[in-house]
């Protein structure tokens, strides 16, 4: 007759102990939560803080795709003097992150955007669904009159897939940027 109550008694010891098992793990879970969600809140702020900035220095330009062909010759360069043969070219429509497009400004973009050779240029959609990440490193035709971002890709098929789109340009290297701090 012991042997019964020492079994009730572990049974409810393990139960005790899977319930505060269950406890802990839930609270440390809504803890997590509630980090991420401060993140979140912090990262929120910053980025509507950053909104007045893009906002007021946006510029909108048509953007091109080019293809390097024979015609540039065997080592093209552009002006900041790198090699355009190894310039980034955009597979499918995406730019894997740590990838930065290669442009060319056409004066009137230039003067817009208040950008220098080298400068990085964010290109945003119009609808604000893609954002890539762009490095001011030729110029175009000094007779063009439209604010102009030419890209150029290494493969012609891949000039193709991204055409001619319009963007919103905002040059980030600018000494009044936010995004220097």
């Amino acid at each position: 007759m012991k042997k019964h109550p020492i079994a009730v008694k572990l049974f409810l010891l393990l139960s005790l102990s899977l319930v505060v098992a269950m406890v802990y793990g839930l609270h440390a879970r809504y803890d997590a939560r509630t980090r991420q969600a401060a993140c979140y809140h912090a990262n929120l702020e910053k980025l509507n803080s950053l909104k007045p900035f893009l906002d007021a220095s946006k510029a909108r330009v048509q953007v091109t795709a080019y293809a390097l062909t024979e015609d540039f010759g065997p080592d093209p360069v552009f002006s900041n003097n790198s090699l355009a043969r190894s310039a980034y070219a955009v597979p499918k429509h995406t730019l894997p992150s740590g990838n930065i497009l290669n442009v060319a400004l056409s004066p009137v973009a230039e003067q817009k955007l208040h950008a220098h050779l080298n400068d990085t240029i964010v290109l945003i959609s119009r609808n604000r669904a893609h954002t890539h990440l762009a490095t001011f490193v030729d110029r175009t035709a000094q007779t063009e009159t439209r604010p102009v971002v030419d890209i150029l890709f290494a493969d012609a098929h891949e000039a193709r897939i991204w055409g001619r789109r319009s963007f919103y340009a905002v040059d980030i290297s600018r000494p009044d940027s936010p995004f220097q701090q």
